[in-house]
């Protein structure tokens, strides 16, 4: 079996309405698994999961509630018997520096990119102990790596994430789970590019352009699959030579 082969498995993608969490969810989808697309929007994700086809499926979902996640796993279970992957992307990422950051505001990052992690993490890793077998794939960022004055509740929360990832393995891998990192430079998502920030970015970015949405998903893709036999509690940097670390 290669990256190219997830017929039979069934994937969980948060944070799948829009953005790189769509383009995930795409691209398992198009090797084969069933994939439920999960977000806290209802019509969106309900949207995007129709717009990829019969084995595509959605929740709404708030992965800052377990009880949220566990009534979504316990419907992936019943309809399709298993969770071989699970792709933590769920995340925002508000401005703010130091001065201008409200105790609320530092609290719901920290919520949905941390928490959302450590919650789905332990959600959806009952039906792969039971099974003996797992992926799980959680989305961070180069900024957790380097300064970021003007979202430092973002960077920090993320740099959380790279934390758990490692814990995580180091505890899920005698059960044949392994966990993972994927850290995104820029990408040009429909988003960023609403926002006319991506141009900045350009000059530093070795390869001369910022990544897709798709860029993400493939390497994504190949660490949530059975090709992947004994890369763990690794963090792959995916930003076109931006930060090497």
């Amino acid at each position: 079996m290669t990256s190219q082969d997830l017929a039979g498995q069934v994937a969980a993608v948060t944070g799948a309405a829009q953005g790189i969490g769509l383009a995930i969810a795409r691209c398992l989808h198009g090797r084969g698994a069933t994939v439920w697309l999960l977000d806290v929007d209802r019509p969106a994700v309900e949207a995007a999961a129709a717009s990829l086809g019969t084995r595509a499926r959605s929740a709404a979902v708030d992965i800052t509630r377990e009880d949220s996640l566990e009534a979504a796993c316990a419907a992936i279970m019943e309809r399709d018997g298993r969770v071989d992957i699970l792709i933590n992307n769920a995340g925002v990422y508000p401005p703010g520096t130091l001065r201008e950051i409200t105790v609320e505001a530092w609290d719901r990052v920290f919520a949905i990119n941390c928490k959302g992690v450590f919650l789905a993490s332990r959600v959806f890793m009952e039906p792969m102990i039971a099974a003996g077998y797992g992926r799980m794939v959680s989305i961070v960022t180069v900024d957790a790596y380097i300064p970021k004055p003007n979202m430092p509740h973002y960077a920090a929360s993320k740099a959380a994430v790279l934390s758990l990832v490692k814990t995580f393995a180091q505890e899920l891998g005698p059960h044949g789970i392994l966990v993972n990192g994927v850290s995104p430079g820029p990408v040009a998502t429909e988003r960023a590019k609403s926002e006319g920030w991506l141009a900045k970015h350009i000059p530093n970015i070795p390869i001369g352009r910022a990544g897709e949405p798709e860029d993400i998903a493939e390497v994504v893709a190949f660490l949530a699959s059975p090709a992947n036999r004994i890369i763990t509690g690794e963090t792959v940097v995916a930003s076109g030579g931006m930060t090497m670390v």
